[in-house]
């Protein structure tokens, strides 16, 4: 009994001795200073400073350095610095400025809810009302009201304008001066979107941006908002250089000039490869014989189009300037000409002629022969038939004759003789016609034949006829095709693979039966279509309850298919599948929202046990009924990756607190074992 007395005693002395120890602190409203151990501290308002245990710290309003182990902190304002734990040398001003902060350091956060989600970002300085709201950063800077108002990862920023960077949610190494605001989406190749880093951008309080500057160092002026420079220089408009230029000035005056529209002036000399130009613009290549000067779509390989000549040139003289010179004694090539029926052409100094047709005649000469004259050429006389033939008994007899046609010779019977035509090509598109015995010929001349029993030619598809008994030929077929539509001039026949008939028709379908590949028409057994830079298009549109594609060795198509167009059975092999998610709201990044509800572990327990799978996911006779979304089963799955997330760091949260409570209780059990022990040791 009196050796638990002795214990007592020793640890009542030594609290007393440890605070009476404190010295410097000062603390006024209930709760303020509580369990405070630390000294020079100053604490005003309810629970201010409560279980302090560090040094030089001020706290003026409620909850305000509630559990802080950090020292050198001044909060000012309701619950700021609410919940800092061993953060030191963090200025707030404002109410729940700093509030989630627990290990940062450095920060000033000045404005109502500045830098409020802070927990573990350091060396920040966010000054206006809710500046940095989100930002739990290191090394940031951000002037102005609301900026940046959706940051939360970014470090070595400078934000500078009200609600400079709107919409940026993640980036680092920024310089964003006036209203800039950015695509709410991800970055591409040429717009600046919410991910952006690294890139400096200047705007007017409108939200206009001026200047653009990307993280290769191409810099953008005028181009427009969140357009990304591809150059080390992009300007949207006229450019001017020179030292008397001045952009207001009257266009009389003589001083200066106004800048175009878009484009560049440059007043003065330009010098490229040369400090001191002596001309307009001046090159300097540096290797003699080369100019400098590059025309990369106009080599000597183009050939023009116009057939235009000229005697003049251009060159350079023997200071480097160009200048246009004369070519004497030139001769024009390249060009063409006509003199009555004969065409010549001059290309680079080679002649050539040919003969034109533009003018056909016939004519019967007085042995009532039929001669046919093309560009002056006369064909070998046509014996024409008699009228009547006188026989030896007195009586007539009408001979007919026939015409017909072989190649380009076209002949009579009965001793008519032939006409072969010449194969000139005839621009002027004749034809040769009978009407009752006249015969003509389109864009020329007429004859009339002779009158005796009158003949007709006619034409029934193919077939020509003459009357009169002038028997008839048949025309040989001509096949036009053009896009999809098959014409036929003449009587059609059946043919593998088409069937085309007498009149022109339109196939739309893919194949008019089944069929298989021909193995002899294949590439290396593979069937071949080059897509011509186009795209293969199913259009499904009409088709309400089939329009699907089947891959398989049976028709017996799953009925499990739903709305989904393709099915291949036995599975697909590919190098690279790649998801397409209908908008960012099909991903689970709303996990980590501020609203989000993650069901306590215990919920998680019970529920697993109940339903023996995990909550918000598909169970396994679902699954087999119905088939996986690939791309919802991904999302899912990410849901419960990043709820394990949130559960992880909130116990790695609470572990480090007990840790740390636990090392504190050590300490103070050792220094009390240390006292009594020294008490023991006195009292014998």
């Amino acid at each position: 009994m009196k050796k638990n007395y002795v214990y007592l005693t020793a640890i009542l002395f030594l609290l007393s001795v440890k605070a009476n120890a404190q010295i410097g602190n000062t603390f006024s409203g209930e709760g303020s200073g509580t369990n405070s151990i630390g000294n020079f501290n100053t604490g005003f308002g309810f629970n201010s400073l409560l279980n302090n245990t560090s040094n030089s710290n001020s706290a003026f309003g409620r909850n305000t350095l509630s559990s802080t182990t950090g020292g050198f902190n001044c909060a000012f304002g309701n619950e700021s610095l609410a919940t800092n734990i061993d953060g030191s040398l963090n200025n707030a001003f404002g109410t729940r400025s700093l509030y989630a902060n627990v290990s940062g350091k450095g920060n000033v956060a000045l404005g109502h809810r500045s830098m409020e989600a802070n927990v573990t970002g350091s060396f920040n300085t966010s000054i206006g009302y809710a500046s940095s709201l989100s930002s739990v950063g290191s090394f940031n800077v951000a002037l102005g009201a609301g900026t940046p108002r959706h940051l939360i990862n970014g470090n070595s920023n400078i934000f500078i304008g009200y609600e400079s960077g709107i919409n940026l949610t993640s980036g680092n190494n920024n310089v964003f001066i006036g209203r800039v605001a950015l695509f709410a989406t991800p970055s591409s190749a040429k717009l600046a979107g919410n991910d952006t880093n690294n890139t400096i951008i200047l705007a007017d309080g409108f939200g206009n941006q001026r200047i653009f500057v990307n993280r290769n160092g191409n810099t953008g002026i005028g181009l427009g908002n969140n357009v990304i420079p591809a150059n080390r220089l992009d300007v949207g408009g006229g450019v001017v250089i020179g030292r008397n230029f001045v952009p207001n000035a009257s266009t009389t005056d003589q001083n200066t000039t106004l800048a175009p529209a878009n484009g560049l002036l440059v007043e003065g000399k330009v010098g490229i490869g040369t400090k001191t130009p002596n001309n307009k613009l001046e090159i300097t290549q540096g290797v003699t014989g080369n100019s400098g000067l590059r025309f990369t779509n106009l080599t000597s390989l183009f050939n023009p189009t116009t057939t235009t000549t000229t005697d003049k040139f251009l060159t350079v003289n023997a200071t480097g300037d160009v200048v246009l010179q004369r070519m004497p004694g030139v001769i024009n090539t390249n060009a063409i000409s006509s003199n009555a029926n004969t065409m010549t052409s001059n290309v680079s100094g080679i002649l050539a002629s040919a003969p034109i047709v533009n003018s056909i005649s016939n004519t019967i000469n007085t042995n009532n022969q039929l001669v046919t004259t093309v560009n002056g050429v006369s064909s070998a006389p046509v014996t024409l038939p008699q009228s009547l033939l006188t026989e030896v008994d007195g009586s007539t007899t009408n001979e007919l004759q026939t015409i017909s046609m072989s190649g380009n010779t076209i002949s009579l019977s009965n001793g008519g003789g032939s006409v072969t035509i010449p194969s000139f090509t005839d621009t002027d598109a004749q034809t040769l016609s009978i009407t009752g015995n006249v015969l003509s010929i389109s864009n020329g001349n007429s004859v009339v034949l002779p009158n005796h029993g009158p003949q007709t030619i006619t034409q029934n598809g193919a077939i020509v006829t003459l009357s009169n008994g002038g028997g008839s030929f048949t025309l040989p077929q001509t096949v036009v095709q053009a896009g999809t539509n098959v014409t036929v001039t003449g009587t059609g026949t059946a043919a593998s693979p088409y069937i085309v008939s007498a009149a022109a028709g339109t196939d739309t379908s893919l194949y008019a039966n089944n069929g298989i590949i021909n193995q002899a028409t294949t590439t290396a057994g593979n069937r071949v279509v080059d897509m011509n830079n186009s795209n293969i298009w199913f259009n499904t549109a009409n088709s309400t309850s089939n329009g699907k594609i089947y891959l398989g060795s049976s028709t017996a198509y799953p009925n499990t298919t739903g709305n989904y167009k393709l099915f291949v059975e036995g599975g697909i092999l590919t190098e690279k599948v790649k998801v397409a998610l209908r908008s960012s709201a099909n991903w689970a990044d709303y996990v980590f929202a501020k609203d989000y509800k993650l069901m306590p572990l215990k919920e998680v327990e019970q529920f697993v046990m109940t339903n023996k799978h995990l909550p918000g996911i598909d169970s396994a006779e679902k699954l087999a009924a119905n088939g996986i979304d690939v791309a919802e089963m991904q999302s899912k799955q990410m849901e419960k990756i990043e709820e394990l997330t949130l559960y992880i760091i909130d116990q790695e949260k609470k572990i480090e607190a007990q840790n740390k409570a636990i090392d504190k209780n050590n300490q103070e059990i050792e220094a009390l074992k240390a006292q009594i022990q020294l008490l023991l040791a006195k009292s014998k």
